[in-house]
């Protein structure tokens, strides 16, 4: 069986799409587990109303993406989990193509597929890690350019996958406690993948396993880049060397000043309060 989590926080009406579309396009044995992180919409009647199926776990508090998953993952069944996020939309069932993967390599860890836009195009669903190279790239070229360059048909080996579709093994997710809760949101999914490889174990990208992922349902842009901010911070102060670490702040600080910088000349406020925030991380 697999266990697919879903974790809700205001998302009352994609919420709502999500699981109508497991249920349209789902099949096997399968159950679907939705954490609610303390909304204040509708969020919470609308799965008692319109999903008895579907295991409601109403958490008291907000618990970020990472202690929340972690709260539905305790619950779950399942020998594989599925980390779903609540603004994907099931168009095929990619549950065979997930599992074939995992039947077909021995000592794999987590299996992830493709993140797709509702145009078509692609968001960045997996990767490398960011070593200090990849930050510098991350902050001040971007990372669109690499999209299509990683992805083909064939299924591969890679360093992380998106926590938004996530296939973890439920034995060796435990094995290592689960998602990291020190991450509120964003750079947790690395950091699992990071801590399942060190153990040995294989994470891959299924390509043929894909989903409709709206992005940023539950936060926005400023939310996500103060708290990727935050993320590699936590990251590279507990995984990786310590000249790494004041490396990457040094990186974070550049770009942080350079943006608010322009923000400033171009009396851009939300570029100017974004990186405020931004720099009081560090």
């Amino acid at each position: 069986m697999v266990s697919i989590v879903i974790l809700s926080y205001n998302t009352s009406e994609l919420l709502k799409k999500c699981l109508s579309s497991i249920y349209a396009n789902l099949s096997g044995d399968f159950e679907v587990i939705v954490v609610d992180n303390a909304s204040k919409d509708e969020s919470v009647a609308m799965v008692k109303e319109s999903f008895k199926k579907v295991r409601l776990i109403e958490n008291p508090n907000n618990s970020g993406f990472a202690g929340g998953c972690n709260i539905g993952a305790a619950h779950a069944k399942g020998d594989q989990i599925l980390f779903l996020n609540s603004d994907a939309e099931v168009k095929d069932n990619p549950l065979p193509e997930l599992l074939k993967t995992f039947k077909g390599h021995s000592d794999v860890g987590i299996v992830g597929g493709i993140l797709e836009n509702y145009n078509g195009s692609l968001q960045r669903s997996f990767g490398d890690f960011y070593t200090v190279p990849n930050v510098l790239t991350l902050l001040f070229v971007g990372e669109s350019g690499e999209l299509k360059k990683y992805v083909d048909d064939k299924e591969k080996q890679v360093d992380w996958v998106s926590g938004g579709f996530m296939m973890a093994d439920s034995k060796h997710f435990r094995s290592v406690k689960g998602f990291n809760e020190s991450y509120f949101m964003y750079i947790e999914d690395m950091d699992l993948c990071y801590r399942v490889r060190k153990k040995g174990l294989k994470i891959f990208v299924n390509p043929q396993a894909r989903i409709k992922h709206l992005g940023q349902g539950s936060s926005n842009k400023t939310f996500a880049i103060v708290h990727i901010y935050k993320g590699l911070q936590i990251f590279y102060r507990q995984q990786r060397t310590g000249l790494e670490y004041v490396v990457v702040k040094l990186l974070l600080l550049i770009k942080g000043l350079a943006a608010l910088g322009i923000g400033l000349v171009t009396l851009n406020k939300r570029l100017i309060s974004t990186y405020y925030q931004a720099l009081k991380t560090l």
